[in-house]
Formats: structure tokens, C-alpha cells, sequence
């Protein structure tokens, strides 16, 4: 089932358009505001893995090769990094314990000089 994308000439945003069947045609058209006056871009291109390719791929020793587990800010980066390979979804209050544990960081620094 493809999906096409238009840019909008007149207010420059996407309108995306599901088609069931490759057969099916479209009047493209801006679901914004509605103008017929729109150009036809290339989507990006969206692969999709199994929970244990995704799994998979979490082992690889690279992908923890910049982790320094003292250091909140390389954790932070190791845990978006999961989060993207598991559809963002890094749960519940993860926004504000990264939040908590930079701030921590920075008043032990400053108490440290």
C-alpha cells in the first residue's frame, strides 16, 4: 500500500495520501488549505524489522561504543538511541528522570570547583 506525499505550493506543507491499491488515482490536493496546487515529493523510505531484529541490532557492540556510564549525557544519547530503534517509545517519565539526573550532574560539578 504506497503512500504518496504533496508539498503544498501556496502554504508549503505535506499532505499525505494513502492508496490501497497501485492502481487507485488520486486529484492531489492540500489538506491544509485545501489548494489543487500542489508537486509531488519523494517520501522517505520506512523499513520494517521484527522485535528480534531490533533486538538484534541493540547487541551490537558499536552501538554502546560512546557509552559512558558515568557520565548522564552519554546515557541520555544511549537511551534515545533505544528508544528510536523501538519507536520512540522510551516510557513513562523518561523526559524528567533525564531532567533530575542533568540537573543532579551539574549542581555535583559545581559543588566539585
Amino acid at each position: 500500500m504506497p503512500i504518496y506525499e504533496y508539498r503544498c505550493e501556496k502554504c508549503k506543507r505535506l499532505s499525505s495520501f494513502l492508496l490501497l491499491r497501485t492502481t487507485e488515482e488520486i486529484d492531489p490536493y492540500c489538506k491544509h488549505c485545501g489548494s489543487k496546487e500542489v508537486t509531488k515529493v519523494i517520501s522517505r523510505v520506512t523499513v520494517l524489522k521484527s522485535e528480534e531484529g531490533r533486538l538484534e541490532s541493540m547487541l551490537d557492540p558499536s552501538k554502546f561504543s560512546d557509552l559512558d556510564e558515568n557520565d548522564p549525557r552519554s546515557v541520555e544519547r544511549v537511551m534515545r538511541r533505544m528508544g528510536k530503534e523501538f519507536g520512540g517509545e522510551l516510557g513513562e517519565g523518561f523526559e524528567e528522570s533525564m531532567e533530575e539526573a542533568l540537573s543532579q550532574e551539574s549542581t555535583t560539578l559545581s559543588e566539585d570547583s
